[in-house]
Parts: C-alpha cells; structure tokens; sequence
C-alpha cells in the first residue's frame, strides 16, 4: 500500500484499537456474482466494484466501512448506537451558491428530476450499519438495478456512490440539507462536519478526514492532485494550506 494509505490506516489502529479491521478484496468478495461488479472489474474500474462491495461488506457482517484513505482523528464509539449512520457530502461553497437555490426547494427537496446533478450527497468513504439493514440492500438493489455500460458503449455509470444514497435515501425521508436528519427504519444521517470531504475542509468536529487521495484515477490526475496539495505552491497561489496528517 502507498505510504499515504498507510499512514490513514494506523490513524485507524491508534484512535481505535480495539477494532477488528477487515480487508475486502478479492479473495473476499466473488466479483462474478453480481453484473455490475463483474464488469466493473474486467474493465479495471475499481472504484465502481467498490461502491457495490462496501455496501455488501456491512450489509453481510455489519459494522463500519471506510475507504482506505480515511483519517481519523475521533473514536467512532458514540456512533454505534445507530442502526445505520453515515453523514452529508457537500462542498459548503455549492450550497450557497445559485446553483443550489435552482435545483433545491426550501423544504430540501430536489426540483428537478435528474437528481445525480446535485452535487450534494451522503458520504460513501464513512458509513456504518446493523447487519442485514434495509437502507443498505435498497442501495444495492440500485447497483443490480443499473448496468455499469452505457447506451453509447462507454464503461463506468457517471453516477457517483454519495448521489446514489442520496437518492435512494428520499424513500425513507432524506432531504438536501447540511443538518442533523432521522429517517425511517433507524438511519441517521449527520451534518458534514462529521467527515472532513478533504483536509482543506478540516475541523474541530471530524470523527474523520477524508483525504481523496484518488487511487482509481490515471497516474497524470493523481500526480495533479498531489501537486495541489503542495503547501509551496499552495502559498504561491494564496490558497489555504491543507493541514498535515501526523
């Protein structure tokens, strides 16, 4: 694993060591028993496999799923309570913007019918759930429900996880707010504060950092990602330094 990656996962031991970790692969996971799984895989699309499998690890065994490249900076004990938790995706510029007003009544809920073209969702790097929970097998059931291949022959459904649960998440009472949310059937969505979506966006608050470190993208998109993080040219470019992760 790159040392980046590493360092997230001893974040996890040292906040919480008394937690099992678990490792999804391969020799987890039959990558053949579900279409969409299957052709994300011969195709290489990692990241599309890994939104169905995350779903199935908690569903199957219950318990707290994180993307490999989640900091954390608190013990997630206080949240195990929950029948199914996780928290908003939101970037807090796009929720003030015009945007957001266009595509979202007063009530939080959307106004248009394409609802994957909200950018706002519900986190999919930092959920957790009861074994077996209803609100996880309805996400799935969108993957089997959805192929991977698109009608122009192109691979990889443009739809990202956190828009998917999101929209699942109407059924059981969601709505496009940065707030505290008790749905039916026990699931409790926090505000985003909960999960950092980057280290730039960083609080007091976070249980986690997400530190998007993009391992599924091509080498030249991870290399620009990283030079973005960079402090020197972050100063040149008079941008918030992006916090170090000890």
């Amino acid at each position: 694993m790159p040392a980046e990656t590493v360092k997230c996962i001893e974040s996890w031991k040292r906040v919480m060591p008394e937690y099992e970790l678990v490792l999804w692969d391969m020799d987890r996971f039959d990558v053949s028993s579900v279409p969409f799984v299957e052709v994300a895989c011969y195709k290489k699309k990692w990241a599309a496999a890994a939104d169905y499998i995350r779903l199935y690890s908690v569903y199957t065994e219950g318990g707290i799923y994180m993307d490999t490249d989640v900091y954390t900076v608190k013990p997630f004990d206080d949240l195990l309570s929950n029948a199914f938790f996780t928290a908003i995706e939101c970037i807090k510029p796009y929720v003030e913007s015009e945007d957001y007003a266009a595509q979202i009544d007063k009530n939080g809920l959307p106004k248009t019918k394409d609802v994957f073209a909200i950018r706002f969702g519900l986190q999919a790097a930092v959920f957790g759930g009861i074994k077996g929970h209803p609100f996880l097998y309805s996400c799935m059931d969108w993957y089997k429900d959805n192929p991977i291949s698109m009608s122009d022959g192109t691979y990889l459904n443009p739809i990202i996880a956190p828009r998917v649960y999101a929209q699942v998440a109407l059924e059981y009472g969601f709505c496009y707010k940065d707030e505290m949310q008790y749905l039916a059937e026990g699931v409790v969505i926090y505000p985003s504060s909960l999960v950092a979506v980057s280290p730039y966006y960083a609080c007091d608050d976070n249980y986690g950092i997400h530190c998007t470190y993009g391992s599924w993208l091509r080498v030249d998109k991870r290399i620009r990602r990283k030079l973005a993080g960079l402090a020197i040219l972050r100063k040149l470019f008079r941008k918030k330094p992006i916090i170090e992760l000890t």
